[in-house]
């Protein structure tokens, strides 16, 4: 840990009496350092409770290859500080959040100008008829991208979506029988 940051977490611990909490969680601070970069990245220390040092895990492989390793891993933390009390590790397995893929919307296809030209009614004024084709002209540009990044359709109402459930976001929040649309009541803009 950075010195700067642990000197300012002791002064705000002794200043809020709670040094004695701060000193239990000392291998929090010790982790990296004790067990080396390689396997630190394998496990973020949690809290400390007790004797047993709570860590947060990828997977259970990483877990059932550091527990094979929990002897070694204590012994270098009780070098890194003589007199620290840790006794076990306990793993929890946290997977970590898959990033989400970048979409990148493009221009609208001369296809997605000429549906969108179909879609938008004839008799609306100029103006307002050119910005609801320009709207709908690049919603479904997006809509492509959504799907191109790896979303799905809402079997609902046909929208592209990346949510992670089936139903979009809108459909799951009024699902039939509690008040939203029914089904099918939207178009799709594909």
């Amino acid at each position: 840990m950075d010195k700067e940051l642990q000197q300012w977490l002791q002064s705000l611990a002794r200043r809020w009496g709670l040094e004695g909490e701060l000193a239990q969680q000392a291998p929090l601070f010790l982790w990296r350092d004790a067990v080396g970069p390689g396997l630190a990245k394998l496990a973020r220390p949690l809290y400390v409770e007790g004797r047993t040092l709570h860590l947060a895990v990828a997977s259970y492989v990483a877990a059932t290859e550091l527990r094979l390793l929990e002897g070694k891993l204590l012994a270098r933390l009780g070098e890194a500080q003589p007199g620290l009390r840790i006794e076990r590790l306990k793993f929890h397995v946290l997977p970590s959040p898959v990033p989400a893929r970048r979409m990148e919307v493009q221009e609208p296809s001369p296809e997605d100008w000429c549906a969108a030209e179909g879609d938008i009614p004839r008799g609306l004024p100029g103006e307002l008829r050119r910005k609801l084709v320009r709207i709908a002209a690049w919603a479904r540009a997006r809509e492509r991208a959504v799907l191109a990044s790896g979303g799905k359709r809402c079997p609902r109402c046909g929208v592209a979506h990346s949510g992670p459930e089936e139903l979009c976001l809108i459909c799951d929040l009024t699902r039939e029988g509690e008040g939203g649309p029914p089904s099918g009541s939207m178009g799709s803009a594909a």
